[in-house]
């Protein structure tokens, strides 16, 4: 029987290392030629226990994870994937707003000691994931491997996708939680768009997908999420290069979109285009539960239909690698080889970088406070109007508040904003009026007073 080449190199490899390395299994094992007969080739492994253990350690470290990834999923989502964290689990990202200028003043000589500070924003960055991939080799399962090459070739596959799938079907699914997390908490600038379905619908969505798309190309506060957030200080200006564009698009929607017709809208090639558009299945999050019988069931844990894409600055995903190595070891109890991949990785997104989510409604995010900012007495002319500003807690809180006068025919109140009312005084008098902020059993008041 015709010997795979992938598996010949791969174990000839091992031998080529034992050689090296100067162990028992280069002694007792031959190079593999492609008329070796497999039964000859594996009766020292199966004879002698240390060349057994030598070969089945060597199993995994050599052929699996870099000979034989032939049916490994390929996470198209990896591009999006930083360089790794080799030290420590705290990764620190920086940014600095650019510098505003000033009218040049030939007299102003006191500028010339004044104290100009970089306006510098921190965002801090965690490890947060640490998942362990076991698997379990027995001896009986190695010996009815060497039936045939093509019986081993199938145990050696079959390990490859048991160990390596998991961990990579993981980061997949993984990558895509960090768009949903980044909607339901409200962390991301959201449009609200109508799903497509009809030819004036995909259009519609196209059409604000460009306007983005060009924008962002600018220096803007309107994508990023810094000040959406409560980030302190200025609001701050971000803009992408259009190459580092990406957009993450559910795949049923890019089935209602022509591709020509989107691509022309970016003013890209068709083929450049591609490269900055990935199709997912969904935006929704599954998690595994263990049955009382031991069988694994996938659960859906949040449902992400309302998100149809992302586009963002690829740097908005801060995803980084600090650990994924293999660790393994015989168990003489009851002759079994255990395999562990660690998989130790930090999952975030930047609240610096350009993102715009495409969804057909708005999360929700309760507030837990509400509180009008400055003094809670104030005071406006007959005839003039004043405005207030109301804080909410958190400050990307979705809550939709409500202002009222306890007397309009004294002060009256307009709505400007969802955290900003227009205070007008109507008719002078010595009484205040109480200005109330309502959400839900949230509320707060300030007494303004309408003079002459």
């Amino acid at each position: 029987m015709e010997i795979p080449e992938g598996l010949r190199t791969a174990l000839n490899q091992i031998r080529e290392t034992s050689i090296d390395n100067n162990t028992l299994y280069a002694q007792y094992i031959e190079e593999i030629m492609p008329t070796t007969d497999i039964g000859t080739w594996a009766s020292p492994i199966l004879e002698v226990p240390k060349v057994m253990n030598e070969f089945v350690s060597e199993l995994v470290q050599k052929i699996v994870y870099t000979q034989l990834k032939i049916r490994i999923f390929r996470n198209p989502l990896s591009i999006l994937e930083g360089e790794a964290i080799p030290l420590g689990s705290i990764g620190e990202e920086i940014f600095i707003n650019p510098i505003v200028g000033r009218k040049f003043n030939v007299d102003d000589f006191a500028g010339l000691l004044a104290k100009y500070e970089a306006d510098v924003k921190v965002q801090y960055h965690k490890v947060n994931s640490d998942i362990q991939y076991p698997a379990t080799i027995t001896r009986a399962k190695i010996k009815n491997a060497f039936t045939s090459w093509n019986e081993l070739n199938s145990f050696i596959e079959g390990i490859t996708n048991a160990l390596y799938n998991g961990a990579y079907i993981d980061r997949y699914n993984m990558t895509k939680d960090l768009v949903t997390s980044a909607y339901d908490g409200n962390n991301v600038q959201i449009e609200v768009v109508t799903q497509p379905t009809t030819e004036a619908t995909a259009k519609a969505m196209i059409e604000k997908a460009r306007a983005i798309f060009l924008n962002m190309q600018t220096p803007t506060s309107a994508y990023n999420a810094w000040a959406k957030v409560g980030g302190y200080g200025n609001e701050i200006l971000t803009y992408t290069p259009k190459e580092d564009i990406v957009m993450l698009v559910r795949n049923d929607i890019l089935a209602c979109i022509d591709v020509n017709v989107l691509a022309s809208a970016f003013n890209m090639d068709k083929t450049e285009f591609l490269g900055n558009v990935i199709g997912v299945n969904d935006f929704d999050v599954w998690e595994h539960i263990k049955q009382a019988d031991g069988s694994i069931k996938r659960s859906k844990a949040y449902d992400g239909s309302n998100i149809l894409a992302i586009m963002c600055d690829k740097r908005w995903f801060r995803i980084k690698q600090q650990d994924f190595e293999m660790d393994e070891f015989y168990n003489p109890n009851n002759r079994t080889w255990q395999y562990y991949l660690n998989d130790v990785r930090m999952y975030s997104y930047s609240l610096f970088a350009n993102a715009v989510v495409f969804a057909t409604s708005m999360p929700t995010v309760p507030a837990t406070d509400l509180s009008f900012i400055g003094a809670d007495t104030d005071s406006v002319g007959e005839g003039k109007k004043i405005r207030r500003f109301v804080k909410l807690t958190p400050a990307n809180a979705t809550s939709t508040i409500t202002f009222t006068s306890s007397t309009p025919a004294v002060v009256k109140v307009t709505k400007i904003s969802n955290t900003e009312v227009e205070i007008e005084g109507v008719d002078a008098n010595e009484t205040p009026v109480t200005i109330t902020a309502t959400d839900g059993t949230l509320s707060d008041t300030i007494a303004v007073t309408c003079t002459e």
